[in-house]
């Protein structure tokens, strides 16, 4: 079995190094052909470019590693049918299952990985990736001037020259259209002037000569006021901006954190929006009369489970059991034992109760109530709807919250749940080669990625469960994996299955048998 395990293994390697970088190369190139606009033209360094890529990767990955495990079964286990070689396993009483099984345990282990990576490793580089794409957006690059077209130097300044001398950067026929001031644009015509840039090479300054300026006073269409120059400059500030690197915000977001990070967060605001829940309840049913309450549309939040072994059952153990216990610090008032007594145990006396003076305060009474009247209901109301309405929001905060926690999970071992679905389905088309292999994967991930999508946008507007709307296509694949696993394994020929028609054949052949048996 050693053997056999060794060859079922290898039969995988090559299928999956290849499919993974190809689908992840497809990936990458599109992605970067999303993004080329924002990174061609802005002179950015290449460790920049360099630090781009390598960040993308990670995201990339993720969705690209559980469709490669699926390729690489359906490849691997198709070609072994082809080639009548489970027909022979099985003919020396080596079932379907035997040879999955050392798949299954390579596949838990690379779903145990992918927990570390979507948990660790995917955040931190999601987080550095948005950190490069604002400071790319923020660099402006060193300006070049076209000639007889329109140069938007900004959003709201654009500028036309007809003729420009690169050595002397001196302008011929320059018109300037400033719409910074909003409906007061102006325009600007100057028979010649000078593009220059300050000394720090971040302002630009337009030198215009022999010319005049119009604008609409105050927006009126009908009111145009004209200005002629001799000399005039023109300045635009932070025009040209280098590209400079943030080391860290303080800002993450949900694809940003760790799941332990999002279980802090989560179990914070479920404790905000329980006390908003409260509050909110108590104050409806104070102002519309004794036990009348306004019925929330959300249940409260409930603990979630999953975040919390991870982090507080499973990786807290990891720490108590990898790292040395902490000192507790004593609580005032336990029995402490003093050297120089001989070691007898003495207890500090308590601290004695400080009696009021004239001098202090008291504490503020709690605040009474308001007496509700019939001419504040309307600001009662008012006040609940905007209340109902945060907590809606916050509702919504939880949700997403939960559905990132699962999906993290979830995808970890989409890798497991393929490689149970792929063998059967490789078994049953053993003839169709490597078309039927990436047609049947592209629609079975795309069913998956549906599911996943559909899942999560349903449990965001809190219509599911988040455990519901992110497992539920990891537990109807594993099923139907399950079922034409056990097909496979009543079936007694795998060289077969070309087809519907042999399916069919196959179907009316057993029943043939069964009736022939009862009679």
């Amino acid at each position: 079995m050693k053997l056999l395990t060794r060859y079922v293994i290898r039969e995988h390697v090559g299928p999956l190094v290849f499919a993974l970088s190809a689908l992840t190369s497809l990936l990458m190139l599109q992605y970067v052909a999303r993004q080329l606009a924002n990174l061609a033209g802005k002179g950015l360094p290449w460790g920049a470019i360099g630090k781009f890529f390598v960040l993308s990767l990670p995201f990339t990955i993720a969705m690209t590693l559980p469709m490669a495990v699926l390729v690489a079964t359906l490849y691997a286990f198709g070609r072994m049918a082809a080639e009548h070689e489970i027909t022979a396993f099985k003919a020396s009483g080596v079932r379907v299952r035997s040879l999955m099984a050392p798949v299954l345990l390579c596949a838990l282990g690379l779903s145990l990985f992918m927990v570390w990576f979507n948990d660790q490793l995917l955040p931190r580089t999601n987080h550095e990736l948005r950190i490069l794409n604002n400071d790319i957006a923020k660099t402006r690059p060193t300006l070049a001037l076209k000639e007889q077209v329109m140069n938007p130097i900004t959003d709201q300044f654009f500028l036309r020259v007809a003729r420009v001398n690169a050595s002397t950067n001196r302008m011929y026929d320059v018109t300037i259209y400033d719409l910074r001031k909003g409906p007061e644009r102006q325009t600007i015509y100057a028979d010649s002037g000078l593009f220059l840039l300050d000394g720090a090479g971040e302002n630009l300054q337009l030198q215009l000569y022999d010319g005049y300026a119009q604008e609409f006073v105050r927006g009126d269409p009908r009111k145009l006021q004209r200005g002629f120059f001799k000399t005039q400059t023109v300045q635009l500030r932070g025009i040209v901006k280098q590209f400079e690197a943030t080391r860290e915000d303080g800002y993450r977001g949900d694809r940003e954190q760790t799941v332990c990070q999002m279980h802090e967060t989560y179990m914070q605001k479920a404790k905000d929006f329980t006390r908003l829940r409260n509050d909110f309840m108590n104050y409806a049913a104070r102002i519309q009369g004794k036990g009348a309450m306004v019925r929330v549309s959300r249940d409260r939040p409930k603990k979630e489970v999953l975040s919390t072994f991870y982090c507080e059952t499973f990786l807290g153990g990891l720490e108590r059991v990898l790292l040395p216990k902490k000192a507790k610090a004593q609580a005032v008032g336990a029995q402490i034992a003093v050297p120089d007594s001989g070691g007898v145990a003495v207890t500090p006396p308590a601290q004695p109760a400080v009696a009021p003076s004239a001098g202090v305060v008291p504490p503020p009474a709690p605040p009474v109530p308001p007496v509700v009247t019939q001419d504040t209901m309307t600001v009662f109301a008012s006040a609940m709807n905007a209340a109902q309405q945060q907590l809606l929001a916050e509702r919504e905060v939880l949700d997403g919250l939960a559905v990132e926690i699962h999906k993290k999970f979830a995808l970890s071992f989409a890798c497991l749940v393929f490689v149970l679905f792929g063998p059967p389905i490789a078994l049953r088309f053993p003839r169709g080669g490597v078309g039927v292999t990436i047609g049947v994967s592209i629609v079975v991930f795309g069913l998956y990625y549906v599911c996943l999508m559909g899942g999560e946008a349903l449990a965001d507007k809190g219509k599911l469960p988040a455990y519901v709307a992110m497992w539920i296509a990891n537990v109807v694949f594993s099923i139907a994996g399950i079922a034409l696993l056990w097909r496979v394994e009543t079936t007694t020929d795998t060289s077969r299955g070309g087809g519907l028609r042999d399916w069919l054949a196959d179907r009316k052949a057993r029943k043939q048998m069964s009736k022939a048996a009862a009679v």
